[in-house]
């Protein structure tokens, strides 16, 4: 890895606060193109060499992928650019296959209060005990009850939270910072958990076993765990309670704007989404009660 990229990387931790697996991510694809470039170094790329890469790289990876590639390559060279060490930037005019518009998979009412109760479920099961389903029922209820990002709510500290208000101070994407209100529900998820395990103000949340912090992949691992004990697809994430909960807000009447702020997106576009969700769903109960649908 060259100076530059390892500066690239530290800045991507201590400035931009992108989260360990974005950074992983990033890592992983420059590390894709310089094997294939065969050089130390990406730096020098041409934007020829780069649509180049794409184009071979078509043949084996999804446009998904791809696109996440050039995300990492355009993110490098732009910090590239601004350290003067790249002119122009080889990303700024380059060609990409087109992405599907892909409607993210959204869980029913009906599903997400079973998924929420299966922390309980688990316990008079005898499958955990009851310390962690006090813990995991709490992240579930915090993931629809606040419609956070896995790694907002793993980086959450006790003095975060506004107990009497409902509301959490977060810490998102770019390092923005918002305040999430979340519901009773999670506000006694939370209460129960605390007042048996929690007592540093300044400890994080999910802090466990010495001060650790659950990973990204502890989280994934317990929501795959309650997901297959619910009989859900086992392909969903906590993402997928995220999804959930800004469907669900917009369904009973919450302003789109609204939603945009409470899920800390930056472009009201990329919230939009979730009405087209509520289109298909419109869609779907005409065609199924209309009686010439």
């Amino acid at each position: 890895m060259s100076n530059a990229e390892v500066k690239f990387f530290s800045q991507l931790h201590s400035e931009r606060m992108l989260s360990q697996h974005t950074i992983d991510a990033y890592r992983n694809a420059l590390k894709i193109f310089s094997r294939w470039r065969k050089s130390d170094s990406i730096l020098g790329a041409t934007q020829r060499e780069i649509q180049d890469f794409i184009i071979e790289m078509q043949k084996t990876r999804s446009r998904t992928t791809i696109h996440n590639y050039v995300s990492a390559l355009r993110a490098f060279f732009t910090f590239a650019v601004g350290e003067k060490l790249a002119d122009p930037n080889p990303t700024s005019e380059l060609i990409l296959p087109k992405l599907k518009k892909l409607l993210p998979k959204i869980l029913t009412l009906s599903q997400i209060a079973e998924l929420l109760n299966a922390p309980t479920k688990a316990l008079q099961l005898g499958h955990i005990s009851p310390k962690i389903a006090l813990r995991d029922a709490m992240i579930l209820e915090l993931f629809y009850g606040a419609g956070l990002r896995i790694g907002e709510l793993q980086n959450i500290k006790i003095r975060d939270i506004d107990f009497q208000n409902r509301a959490l101070k977060v810490l998102g994407k770019g390092s923005k910072e918002r305040i999430c209100p979340f519901t009773e529900a999670a506000s006694m998820a939370i209460n129960r958990y605390g007042s048996q395990f929690l007592s540093d103000t300044d400890a994080y949340l999910l802090a466990h076993g010495g001060g650790k912090v659950l990973s990204i992949r502890d989280i994934q691992y317990r929501m795959k765990f309650y997901l297959k004990l619910c009989g859900l697809p086992s392909d969903l994430s906590p993402h997928t309670i995220r999804h959930a909960y800004a469907t669900h807000l917009l369904n009973n009447g919450a302003n789109l704007r609204l939603v945009q702020e409470l899920l800390g997106h930056a472009s009201l576009e990329t919230t939009q989404i979730y009405t087209h969700i509520d289109s298909e769903h419109i869609k779907n109960i005409h065609r199924h009660c209309h009686p010439h649908a």
